[in-house]
């Protein structure tokens, strides 16, 4: 986790919108989902969103068109629904305004001073795209953040909804990166009060959890490598292709957990 945060660079690509409007209400839910697996078996709601993350993914992918084409015999030619632009992550997001106006940019320089002219001004598409105005941006991700907290709480896995709309949104890999480390830190210390709190913490099988976490940080170093060589098309392929096998394990667990 180390590693990943330091080379992420929070302060200069972090989305301080995004975080503001995710990570309270993710940090807030992950006690509810945490209380709610001392009650009720993870498995049914593990079943669900992988049934929900498989929709998602294949909705992106162009899969239901694939299909709909293979039956009515038309062409079949696949396209995955990624990004646009020029591909290195750092442009514009393909709807954002030219210029802003001098009230605008201070409207955004001064939000605590008049929050409320804040919240209706268009989303600045710098690094993604969104057709709308800050507070129903900050709502998409505020849902986002109560889905993730409680799923994280629940069953430990918290990334879905985030890459959900990182990928909807088509946001740039160096802001999924930095705002993802920046939100790792929080809810990783939440759920940790949280299970210490509720006494859940189970070391029964050390040296699984001692490889796993071996693996994982080989692959936190393998990852902020082979970041450099991708761009944004590629990265929102491989954020589809995360989903898509978090989907599948989650199925797995969920299978196990009946």
């Amino acid at each position: 986790m180390v590693p990943f945060i330091t080379s992420a660079n929070i302060r200069e690509h972090t989305n301080w919108v995004i975080l503001a409007s995710f990570l309270p209400c993710q940090a807030a839910s992950v006690p509810l989902g945490a209380l709610a697996l001392q009650r009720v078996s993870p498995a049914y709601l593990e079943l669900t969103f992988s049934a929900l993350i498989a929709l998602f993914v294949s909705e992106r992918t162009g899969a239901f068109g694939y299909v709909a084409r293979k039956c009515g015999g038309g062409e079949s030619t696949t396209t995955v629904s990624t990004t646009a632009g020029d591909g290195d992550g750092d442009a514009r997001g393909v709807n954002a305004p030219d210029v802003e106006t001098g009230e605008e940019v201070e409207a955004r320089a001064n939000w605590w001073k008049e929050p409320k002219k804040f919240l209706m001004l268009p989303v600045d598409n710098d690094g993604l795209t969104f057709n709308g105005e800050n507070w129903k941006f900050m709502l998409c991700w505020a849902v986002a953040g109560c889905m993730s907290g409680f799923l994280g709480g629940m069953t430990g896995t918290h990334g879905p909804p985030a890459i959900a709309c990182y990928t909807m949104m088509k946001v740039s890999k160096d802001i999924v990166r930095a705002t993802s480390a920046a939100i790792l830190v929080t809810v990783m210390c939440s759920r940790l009060v949280t299970y210490a709190v509720n006494g859940m913490f189970d070391i029964s099988k050390p040296g699984v959890y001692g490889t796993a976490g071996g693996c994982g940080l080989a692959g936190v170093f393998l990852g902020i490598y082979a970041q450099k060589f991708v761009d944004k098309d590629q990265f929102t392929k491989i954020l589809l292709g995360i989903l898509g096998l978090g989907s599948v394990l989650m199925l797995y667990k969920g299978i196990e957990d009946l």
